[in-house]
């Protein structure tokens, strides 16, 4: 039985992968797009990050702060990554969104989210951050550069709430 069952999680986890957005053997330039936070407590943050390059979901802020959090009861540990982008537009998915240590929190605790996509092409050698502001009755995510605090064409706007439901959380 344990070992069907360790066979069974090895299938299920080969199954799980990420696209990398600089192809193999690119040889062009490169930028990079990082992740930023708003802390709330040590067990509560707000993240926001870059979720998908062209529509592929690449390795993630979010995914990385619950592996790292994983064990650790009621204590968040983000995980902020930097992602390398080919300096050629490209569709930016990104995410703003409300993380707990304990999923247990999230059922008895707010929980908002805003995401959307920007097209844009990053400039050679430069980084950029995602950042956003999370609440009850305005939500918004957006990149901006790094150096500059520049946002780049827009935010992605929710007025009103960006609560999620019960069962999105």
């Amino acid at each position: 039985m344990k070992t069907l069952l360790a066979c069974l999680a090895l299938l299920l986890t080969g199954c799980a992968s990420t696209y990398s957005p600089v192809p193999e053997n690119y040889q062009g330039e490169l930028s990079v797009i990082g992740s930023s936070e708003k802390r709330h407590s040590t067990g509560k943050s707000d993240l926001f990050y870059l979720s998908k390059v062209n529509g592929k979901i690449i390795e993630n802020t979010l995914g990385a702060t619950r592996n790292a959090t994983y064990g650790q009861g009621f204590y968040l540990t983000t995980k902020l990554l930097e992602t390398n982008v080919p300096s050629e537009e490209a569709v930016f998915s990104i995410i703003g969104r409300t993380e707990h240590a304990a999923p247990i929190q999230a059922f008895t605790d707010e929980v908002y989210e805003v995401k959307g996509d920007i097209t844009f092409k990053p400039e050679a050698n430069k980084e950029y951050v995602v950042k956003g502001t999370l609440g009850e009755s305005y939500s918004a995510v957006w990149i901006e550069l790094k150096e500059t605090g520049d946002i780049i064409q827009q935010k992605i706007e929710i007025k009103g709430s960006s609560e999620l439901g019960f069962f999105e959380k």
